[in-house]
């Protein structure tokens, strides 16, 4: 499993690019990559698939350390 920033680095996919993929702003990403905020499940499935299940959906849920 790698995080989001992890996997971008990775495979060399620019931010803005992969925002593309996904149809959300680079910004976005770029938030999602810090760890600044969680993607919405539906956002979450849809970097799950376009990783390839490099970046599943739950590991959103499991980095919730301490969270309720």
């Amino acid at each position: 499993m790698m995080t989001l920033s992890e996997y971008l680095a990775a495979e060399g996919i620019p931010q803005e690019k992969f925002a593309e993929r996904i149809r959300v702003r680079q910004a976005t990403v770029s938030r999602l990559a810090s760890n600044a905020m969680r993607p919405s499940l539906e956002l979450a499935a849809a970097i799950e698939r376009e990783t390839g299940g490099a970046v599943p959906a739950t590991s959103w849920v499991a980095s919730r350390k301490g969270a309720a």
